[in-house]
């Protein structure tokens, strides 16, 4: 799967596994590379500039040294002692220097800020989940089937697709927000951790602890406390869901790599099984679909996830193409 040796640019460039390290697209390969780089520290400036090509960052940071310049600038003044019979010239020369020194300066503040105000986006497939590590110090699991997007340089406001977890490093000394920002909603944060679901075009919110504000997008703010869930859609303009949960797995199982179900419909256990997987449910009876199911199932194993409520309610499932189809025994 991956050369033995690094030892260019191009060694980097030309392995998959590396530019979904880079971009952070697949939880293994992430993992793999971390590993790599800790105990091979030598590649660290071939990395890094491999990196930085595959995010799009392919100029030199380090545009025009100090030398260069003062070489520069030292025979521009020379051929301006040259020329002092002719001042016409001479102030042409500075102008010209004048308009190069503020076309570099532009050039190089603009390649900063990009650099510095590009977009990071973390994405997961189906049966995927991922752990990120912002710059400020919080935590993030990304869901399958989820984006997660924030600027370089402001990374304690956040854009989400799909369900994430956060567990919000408090700052104490500057008191700092954090956002979570949603089609529905946005949610303001201190320091705590909680969960955002924004599938089935409503957002869901889940407490785990501390305290947060929702700003909903008709305007309204809601408080929640530990405990509280709440889901919202902006399409419908209203709050759907607004209740205490008492057992937070119910909400959180799955960033351990597992669904927890609780007395639930097979019917809405196969929705939670759609969002992560991916599969399409179909019911061959409607008997199924109300059978109760309690107990626990993997995230990222389809096979295994399937033996299980086969086992739990005694049903037949079958996969066929991108389908679930779901009989009685």
């Amino acid at each position: 799967m991956i050369k033995k040796k690094y030892n260019t640019i191009n060694d980097f460039l030309e392995d998959a596994s590396f530019k979904n390290w880079a971009l952070q697209n697949n939880g293994t390969d992430i993992n793999f590379w971390e590993f790599w780089i800790e105990k091979n520290p030598d590649k660290a400036v071939l990395v890094n500039k491999a990196k930085d090509l595959v995010l799009g960052i392919s100029f030199d940071k380090a545009l025009v040294s100090k030398e260069k310049v003062a070489f520069e600038w030292g025979k521009l003044e020379a051929k301006i002692q040259a020329k002092k019979t002719k001042p016409k010239r001479k102030v042409r020369f500075l102008k010209q220097f004048s308009a190069a020194a503020s076309i570099l300066l532009l050039i190089s503040i603009g390649f900063y800020f990009i650099n510095s105000n590009s977009k990071i986006t973390h994405r997961t497939n189906y049966g995927e989940i991922l752990t990120i590590k912002l710059q400020d110090g919080s935590d993030v699991t990304l869901n399958s089937n989820s984006s997660l997007s924030y600027y370089k340089n402001e990374s304690r406001k956040v854009w989400l697709s799909g369900e994430a977890f956060f567990q919000v490093d408090k700052k104490v000394a500057t008191n700092a927000k954090f956002w979570v920002l949603t089609d529905d909603l946005s949610v303001e944060v201190y320091g705590t951790s909680f969960n955002v679901n924004t599938k089935k075009k409503k957002t869901g919110v889940f407490l785990e602890e501390g305290n947060i504000w929702l700003k909903l997008k008709n305007g309204a703010d809601k408080k929640m406390i530990p405990g509280n869930y709440i889901s919202y859609s902006a399409e419908k303009n209203k709050i759907l869901e607004d209740k205490n949960i008492f057992n937070a797995t119910i909400k959180t199982s799955w960033k351990n790599g597992s669904l927890l179900f609780e007395n639930l419909s097979l019917e809405e256990a196969m929705e939670k099984i759609e969002e992560a997987y991916g599969f399409s449910i179909i019911f061959k009876d409607e008997k199924s679909k109300n059978t109760l199911i309690t107990g626990a199932v993997p995230i990222t194993n389809i096979d295994i996830c399937i033996k299980a409520i086969e086992k739990s309610v005694d049903v037949l499932i079958i996969k066929k193409d991108s389908s679930l189809i779901i009989s009685k025994k």
